[in-house]
């Protein structure tokens, strides 16, 4: 009875830290839309370090929007830190990129996305909390 208690609880253990890997694995997901845009944002892998982007731009209706430049705008008011700005980079998947960005504490940071279409510019913005 005891080793089939102690089996349990190993195999317990093994899954819950199997859970939480998967859980620190999976980017920050951030969805931001008006009328005219809606954009979804990847972070990853959305905690205290170097975090990679990618920029979803898509018009109210879901389809991807043909932008000629897109700019990332990120900021931590609350801790006096001050915008950084980055341009993206249009990828071969359609999306536009934003690498090795740092976030250097966790907190509830503020995130603007500038976009440029042919005909205007679109600007999008929402709050991310970063464990």
């Amino acid at each position: 009875m005891r080793l089939t208690l102690l089996k349990a609880g190993i195999l317990i253990a093994i899954a819950t830290l199997a859970i939480f890997r998967l859980a620190a694995a999976a980017p920050l997901a951030i969805h931001i839309h008006s009328d005219k845009a809606m954009f979804q944002v990847l972070v990853s892998p959305g905690s205290v370090g170097t975090n990679n982007f990618v920029l979803q731009l898509m018009s109210g209706d879901g389809n991807l929007l043909r932008m000629k430049e897109a700019t990332m705008v990120l900021s931590l008011p609350a801790r006096g830190i001050e915008p950084l700005e980055r341009k993206a980079v249009l990828g071969a998947d359609g999306y536009w990129h934003v690498g090795d960005v740092p976030i250097a504490v966790a907190g509830r940071w503020h995130l603007r996305i500038d976009a440029l279409t042919v005909f205007e510019k679109i600007t999008l913005e929402d709050e991310f909390d970063v464990p």
